[in-house]
């Protein structure tokens, strides 16, 4: 008889069935629990990826290097990998606890950042590329990111003005290759999007004397140092040419912080506080004070009257002094300065998963300078994320904003508003307190000066004339990449950078040179949008490997700056355009300009031991004529690893011999084809152009190549890289001066060859890698670069680069090399000796002579790290052997008596070392007595004499400091602190030279131009010293 089933029994059995089945599969899994730390130290290693081997499942370590994850089966194998560390699989074969120590990577294969932010071995490249870790850069927290990478780099010469918290920084990799001394900077890419890196000044030259110049900095400083995971450097041609024509001089590739995949959140804080002042200061004479002559009266504030006593001055009618003085020594000019300091707070918090991770991190900074009344206050907000909503779908978010602004920014040069300038002509007898109340009593419209007429008290300087400036910038980038296939991807991405900064400038009713007053304000907005795309082919055959790429870029430039100014006020003391009572000053500047590229690459590989690159590009530029807005650029390069297929001993873990051959090219700026007009003084008028425009420009062509060598020997304890490296720049695009009888002043030409050569030399030693917890790491780098002018435009003897103080040039003549510097010099004898006049001063000559070249003959950077177990130390020392600087501070130091090399012949008089013409012509010895005031003020020493206040500009500094120490993780345990780090920290501690009372690298401003080779009263460079806290969560 059979049963009847009973309703609802297939379910009922279906559902056991399934139970079954279940408990069955979770019966295979086991949790598995262990610890990870480094084989050397024992150390908690946090962060490190654990994942069941051939399956997504996975989890990463916390902050003791725990971990807990449940696998498939008893049987698994897990795969732990970490940073820096030899991956490891590790076969559970039923266990279920484990200890996993990982040792650190010793012939790991480095992964660095090439052109278009492409990730690839090193190994397969066959140029000359340095990464610089962000850690590196950020080791003592600068102000400046770009003075994060002083010394660090062969091939690059970071030079840091003295201007000011806002103080710009000149890069140059590889020599300088343009006639244009500001084109010679390499191209900066922040997370595959180019930044605007120029210097916008405001004001005139460095001697302008009413409108010195103000450096608000150039753009790639304001980057959070904090938020840089890495800096690569690209140096020639073939590694920079897919960036097109603006990369000609290399390229700085930035890469942001980002998220990793870890359990929960992680939180970062950092504060770092340093104190700083002035590194070099003038040294002073303290023997001699204020007059002329001995005597205690003098047209100008110079210091050759009496010595110092004790006895009492007569009491000068109408001095706001009260009774006699006595006459002692109580100038001196480090009163005037402060201890300056800055305060920099960042927080960051990080997380991630298998599908994306993220950081966003805010900065903030706060600085007051050594010149009184000088800030500068920067807000940042960094985020970068990744997504991935598809197996297939990659989608990457990048943005920084960036908030600057500062009260004052102190003006740089030599006039009436020059602080160095007017500290500089003082009497060594008065005191700097003297000057503090600056408006005289009965009227704050006539101010205090005490000494002189012809400039500002230094603290009206200080107080009133300020320039002020707020700028906002926004620069970022989004991006997706599909993987077509398994072989086929795609990346579109757009990015922008844009800013506006506002400035303002106002000087008091009653300040010299603007005894009605003045209020300006300059607006400076930029923005440039870049539009890519690429797509991808990978493929493996057999023993070959070939990734070919091919893609395009559009980018959009505009450049808008509105001026106004006015020298009148109708109420003093109120500044802003409503209170001007004259006709305004006014100029409007638009600058479009867009470039279209398409470009492409083959990276082949053949045995993982030779690998060939070839790219080729083209861009359409609309600064161009329109039949030669096109120029195509090549590149090839090669890259062969003997290491790879030949047994060269135990001692050598890697060799490789690459050699490359590129082209770029290169546009101008936008209306350099047509005539334009600007708005003039009278309302409702234009001024006529200047330039005479050339409707037939061609672009700039340099053709580059490139050999090197790399090597790492016991087990990377020794690396070496030696590069050497040729490049020809040909139909340069300067302004050249033509006669005035064409109605213009200068025209655009195609002109200029200049030939760059060099050698670059990286050497690493890690005598100790962490045993007993000790590790030492010793860098050095070596760079030496020559350009020459071989040719420059028929008709064009020499070509004036840029302009010094009183008549000094750097120029380009043919058989010269780029950076020579012409000026005065004296007239010699055919055996080298000074020829003096019957006055019994030097003869100078009337023509400019070459006085020697602004660059290097080489430099070298050595730096030093050391750790055991929880102890920190790092030092960087920058040497820069030759080249020449003239100095107006000691030209004028002499001139105004005040400094030390003013003191030879006070009492005596001076009689120059050299011959002079008798009667008949021929040379006799000089035996003219000369007086000191005569000598020092308008003779030897006189400040249009360069040869005798130029310097041979050699100089070490010690750049970077650090001393410091990680707290053990055991003392952390139970407060929720994963890490924590306390560090003593210093900046540009120390500095040896023979150039006496200023820093060589304090180079002059001229508007928006650093001008190498010329200091110009510049302000004094500062050494900083402080404290840093890391904690981590």
């Amino acid at each position: 008889m059979k049963h009847p089933i009973a309703p609802g029994r297939p379910l009922r059995q279906l559902a056991l069935l399934v139970l079954f089945l279940a408990a069955a599969g979770l019966s295979a899994q086991v949790t598995v629990t262990g610890r990870v730390t480094e084989a050397a130290g024992g150390e908690a290693l946090i962060g490190v990826s654990v994942v069941e081997q051939g399956t997504a499942n996975g989890t990463v370590t916390d902050i003791d290097g725990n971990f807990r994850l449940t696998v498939s089966e008893p049987e698994a194998t897990l795969v732990t990998t970490y940073v820096g560390y030899e991956p490891q699989e590790v076969a559970l074969a039923g266990r279920s606890q484990l200890e996993i120590t990982l040792r650190e990577g010793v012939n790991l294969d480095e992964v660095v950042v090439t052109a278009l932010g492409l990730k690839r071995e090193k190994k397969a490249l066959g140029y000359a590329v340095e990464e610089v870790s962000g850690d590196d850069i950020d080791a003592v927290r600068p102000v400046n990111m770009l003075s994060g990478l002083s010394g660090k780099v062969a091939g690059l010469t970071v030079t840091n003005a003295s201007n000011g918290l806002t103080s710009s920084s000149r890069v140059v990799i590889r020599g300088e290759n343009s006639l244009n001394i500001n084109a010679n900077g390499p191209l900066i890419v922040v997370d595959g999007i180019p930044i605007n890196n120029e210097i916008y000044g405001v004001g005139g030259g460095s001697t302008s004397q009413s409108d010195l110049p103000s450096d608000y900095g150039n753009g790639a400083a304001e980057i959070n140092p904090a938020d840089i995971a890495s800096v690569s450097v690209l140096k020639g041609a073939a590694a920079s040419a897919l960036y097109g024509s603006r990369a000609a001089n290399g390229v700085l590739l930035i890469t942001t912080k980002s998220g990793e995949r870890q359990e929960g959140l992680g939180i970062n804080f950092s504060s770092n506080t340093t104190w700083s002042s002035p590194l070099v200061l003038p040294d002073q004479q303290t023997q001699y004070g204020g007059g002329w002559g001995l005597a205690y009266a003098s047209d100008f504030g110079t210091n050759f009257g009496p010595a110092f006593d004790e006895g009492l001055q007569i009491e000068q009618d109408g001095s706001p002094l009260p009774g006699a003085q006595p006459f002692v020594q109580r100038y001196n000019i480090a009163d005037f300065f402060q201890t300056g300091f800055t305060t920099t707070n960042q927080l960051a918090i990080s997380g991630g998963s298998d599908r994306g991770n993220f950081r966003l991190s805010y900065g903030n900074s706060q600085s007051e300078g050594i010149v009184p009344n000088t800030d500068l206050d920067r807000n940042t907000i960094s985020l970068n994320t990744e997504y991935r909503p598809a197996d297939w779908l990659t989608i990457d978010l990048s943005g920084n904003y960036i908030k600057s602004e500062s009260g004052n920014v102190p003006v740089s040069g030599y006039g009436s508003q020059g602080l160095m300038y007017v500290l500089l002509w003082n009497y060594n007898n008065a005191d700097m307190d003297w000057y503090r109340d600056y408006w005289a009593e009965g009227g704050e419209d006539r101010e205090q000066t005490y000494i002189f007429t012809w400039a500002d008290n230094p603290y009206l300087i200080a107080y009133e004339n300020l320039n002020g400036f707020e700028k906002d910038r926004l620069f970022g980038r989004i991006s997706a990449t599909a993987q077509i296939t398994p072989d086929l991807s795609l990346l579109l991405r757009g990015g922008t950078d844009y800013f506006d900064d506002l400035r303002t400038s106002r000087r008091p009713v009653g300040a010299q040179r603007y005894a009605n007053g003045m209020y300006r304000e300059q607006n400076v907005n930029f923005r440039e949008t870049n539009l890519d795309f690429l797509l991808t082919y990978t493929k493996r055959f057999g023993e070959f490997s070939a990734v070919v790429s091919g893609g395009g870029n559009r980018r959009d430039e505009e450049y808008r700056e509105n001026f106004i100014e006015g020298r009148g006020l109708a109420v003093p003391g109120i500044y802003n355009l409503q209170n001007i009572n004259v006709n305004p000053t006014t100029r409007r500047i638009l600058l479009p300009k867009r470039v279209n590229s398409l470009y492409a690459f083959a990276n082949l590989g053949y045995r993982d031991f030779l690998y060939l690159d070839v790219t080729a590009r083209n861009d359409w530029s609309s600064a161009l004529p329109e039949a030669n807005n096109s120029y195509f650029y090549p590149s090839a390069s090669l890259s062969f690893l003997p290491s790879e297929i030949f047994d060269l001993g135990d001692a050598v873990d890697y060799l490789k011999l690459r050699a490359n051959i590129a082209q770029v090219g290169n546009d101008t700026r936008a209306f350099s084809l047509i005539k334009t007009y600007e708005f003039a003084t009278l309302p409702n008028s234009v001024s006529s152009p200047s330039e005479l425009p050339n409707a037939n420009l061609k672009p700039e062509r340099t053709n580059s190549v490139e050999v090197g060598l790399t090597t790492e020997l016991f087990e990377r304890r020794l690396r070496f890289d030696f590069t050497y490296y040729n490049s020809l720049t040909k139909d340069q695009i300067i302004r050249a001066g033509i006669s005035p009888a064409s109605g213009f002043n200068s025209t655009v030409v195609n002109a200029g060859e200049i030939e760059t050569n060099g050698v670059e030399v990286a050497l690493g030693v890690s005598p100790f890698r962490n045993p007993e917890g000790f590790s030492w790491d010793l860098n050095a780098n070596f760079t030496r670069s020559r350009s020459v002018v071989n040719a420059l435009a028929p008709g064009i003897e020499t070509f004036i680069v840029a302009n010094g103080p009183d008549g000094t040039t750097v120029e380009a003549r043919v058989g010269g090399r780029m950076g020579d510097i012409y000026g005065q010099v004296f007239n010699r004898t055919e055996d080298g000796r000074i020829i003096y006049g019957s006055n019994g001063l030097p003869e100078v000559s009337t023509d400019r002579r070459t006085i020697g070249n602004y660059n290097p003959d080489f430099t070298v950077g050595l730096s030093t790290d050391l750790s055991y177990r929880g102890v920190f130390a790092h030092a960087l020392l920058d040497i820069r052997s030759g080249g020449r600087i003239y100095s107006y501070t000691n030209a004028i130091g002499a001139e105004t008596g005040l400094l030390q090399h003013s003191l030879p012949g006070r009492t005596e008089g001076i009689v120059g070392d050299g011959v002079t013409r008798d009667d008949d012509g021929n040379f006799v010895e000089n035996a003219t007595v000369v007086a000191p005031e005569t000598w020092y003020y308008g003779g030897y020493y006189r400040r249009d004499n360069v040869e005798a206040n130029s310097f041979d500009a050699s100089f070490a500094k010690l750049r970077e400091v650090t001393l410091g120490y990680r707290l053990p993780q055991r003392w952390l345990e139970g407060i929720g602190v994963a890490n924590a780090s306390i560090a003593f920290v210093g900046q540009n501690v120390a500095l040896w030279t023979d150039v006496p009372n200023i820093d060589p690298e304090a180079f002059a401003l001229n508007g928006g131009t650093l001008v190498p080779g010329f200091e110009v009263t510049q302000l004094p460079s500062t050494k900083s010293f402080g404290f840093r806290l890391n904690l981590g969560f």
